[in-house]
C-alpha cells in the first residue's frame, strides 16, 4: 500500500489506532495474529551440502556420465575438461549462494533490538521484534528505525537511508502527504526499517513489519539469489 499518499486520519482508521498508541492487550493480539517483526530465515544447510547440491542437476549428471565414458574410451583430456567444467560450475553456484547468505546476515545485523513506543499515551521501551502495525514509535538521534513508519511528527528529523537507496546524503523527513507517485528515496513522510536517525526527533506509526518492510523485500530478493542458476545450467 502507498502509505505515503494517505492523510494521517485515513491511516489511523486503516490500522485502527490513534496517536496515543495501542494498549498492551491489543498489541499482544496483533502480534499473535501477524507474527514477530523479524526477517524470516530459511533453513541453513552445512557448507559441504551447499557445495554438493550444485551437482544435483540433470545436465550435470549427463556431463559426469559423458566424462566417465570419455575416460573409458581413452579420451582423457576431454574427460578432464568435462570434470573441470562441472567443478567450476559448482564453485560458481556455491559462491553465489555464499555471497547472498552473507548479505542476508548483514541485513539482519542492521535491525534494531528495541523501540520506544507510546502505549495508551505511556512511553515504553519494548523489544523491536514485538512491534505491530498500528504501534506509535518515538524516534531520536542514533535510533535505528525498527519498522516501516509513516511520520506523524518530525522535528528536524534527518535519516540516513543509504542501505536502502544507495544515496549517501541524509534525508530530512516531514509529515506532509505526498500526492504523486514517489520513489523510495523521495517518500519524505516515511522512514524505513534498518535506516538510522542522524539527528532530530519524531514520531511515526508502524505501517509494515518484518518481511513486509522495504528491508524485508531486499531480504526476499537475496533469498531468490541463493537459488539462482549458474550460467552453465541456464544454457
Amino acid at each position: 500500500m502507498d502509505w505515503y499518499k494517505l492523510p494521517l486520519s485515513d491511516i489511523f482508521k486503516k490500522v485502527e489506532t490513534n496517536e496515543a498508541g495501542l494498549g498492551n492487550s491489543e498489541r499482544g493480539k496483533r502480534l499473535a495474529e501477524n507474527g514477530s517483526n523479524v526477517l524470516t530465515k530459511g533453513k541453513e544447510d552445512s557448507e559441504l551440502k551447499k557445495f554438493f547440491k550444485h551437482f544435483n542437476d540433470l545436465l550435470i549428471y549427463v556431463l559426469i556420465v559423458a566424462g566417465i565414458l570419455k575416460g573409458i574410451v581413452g579420451s582423457y583430456i576431454e574427460m578432464v575438461i568435462i570434470f573441470i567444467v562441472v567443478i567450476i560450475n559448482a564453485i560458481i553456484g556455491y559462491s553465489q549462494e555464499r555471497k547472498a547468505t552473507n548479505s542476508l546476515n548483514s541485513l539482519t545485523s542492521m535491525l534494531s533490538e528495541e523501540a520506544t513506543i507510546l502505549s495508551e499515551n505511556k512511553k515504553e521501551i519494548v523489544p523491536a521484534d514485538s512491534l505491530v502495525v498500528g504501534d506509535v514509535v518515538l524516534l531520536g538521534p542514533g535510533d535505528i528505525i525498527p519498522a516501516d513508519l509513516r511520520i506523524i511528527e518530525a522535528y528536524n528529523l534527518v535519516v540516513e537511508e543509504a542501505i536502502l537507496t544507495g544515496e549517501s546524503t541524509p534525508v530530512t523527513k516531514n509529515s506532509d502527504v505526498i500526492t504523486e507517485k514517489a520513489d523510495l528515496g523521495d517518500r519524505l513522510n516515511m522512514v524505513f526499517s534498518g535506516t538510522l536517525v542522524g539527528s532530530g526527533s519524531g514520531k511515526g506509526i508502524v505501517t509494515e513489519t518484518g518481511d513486509d518492510t522495504e528491508l524485508g523485500k531486499i531480504s526476499r530478493n537475496l533469498k531468490e539469489m541463493k537459488n539462482t542458476e549458474t550460467p552453465l545450467i541456464k544454457k
